[in-house]
């Protein structure tokens, strides 16, 4: 369409006008071919074939090419947000913090890492569930070594809604009675117990284990759990 721009030379980025530098420009993906018959009905599409990945021919010219991709979402987020809850209950306290993102998309690297067997190295588990024809349901293409699909292309299929929430940080304390504390010349004694990057919540069809990290290649944001004690006199 006109209105792409490649962002320069070289670059396989590309720039819609009218819509945000961190729109996502490319394929829609409908389904995996279940048969023969049923590629040899579709579109033009190199590379196509049984318990492969189906693209849509969207400008309807019976070819699968460039000219078949769309703006389908940005990895701007729509909103950013956090939730701070304090309680305290005689003796006990709890302090939660948690913080996510709405309204976006984004590569879910472990699809590429987990779905797809790249070469003769060890595979992911998710292929164990790959399409074959007593398996029909799935939703993962057919195990093969070869990508003359282009299976990696730009689309919805790798591009997922990675919204999340996330418990960053989360204490939960006890304070010893003063009746206790006073015998050692103390105001306060609490006990508490700390724990960092706990869990999070995604949405359904994002497998990615932690979703701010982006490549499997990176060290993951570790979850840690501590425990302390704060004392004043």
């Amino acid at each position: 369409p006109e209105e792409v721009r490649s962002a320069y030379a070289g670059n396989a980025e590309q720039s819609i006008l009218g819509h945000s530098q961190y729109a996502i420009f490319g394929y829609i993906v409908d389904g995996i071919f279940q048969n023969q018959a049923q590629v040899d009905a579709a579109p033009k599409q190199v590379g196509a074939g049984v318990g492969r990945l189906i693209y849509k021919d969207l400008n309807k010219d019976g070819v699968i090419d460039s000219k078949d991709q769309e703006f389908f979402g940005t990895t701007l987020p729509k909103l950013e947000y956090g939730v701070r809850i304090n309680l305290a209950y005689k003796n006990f306290d709890l302090a939660i913090f948690g913080s996510g993102v709405s309204g976006r998309i984004g590569q879910d690297p472990y699809i590429t890492d987990d779905l797809f067997v790249q070469s003769r190295d060890n595979a992911g588990p998710g292929t164990l569930n790959a399409w074959t024809p007593t398996n029909t349901s799935s939703s993962i293409p057919a195990v093969t070594l070869s990508n003359n699909n282009n299976e990696f292309r730009v689309s919805n299929y790798l591009y997922r809604n990675n919204s999340y929430f996330k418990i960053r940080n989360l204490q939960f304390g006890y304070s010893l009675p003063s009746q206790i504390i006073k015998k050692w010349s103390m105001s306060q004694l609490r006990i508490y117990f700390q724990g960092e990057n706990l869990f999070w919540f995604t949405p359904k069809g994002y497998i990615g284990s932690d979703p701010e990290r982006t490549n499997t290649s990176q060290i993951p944001v570790p979850t840690t759990y501590s425990f302390g004690v704060s004392v004043n006199f």
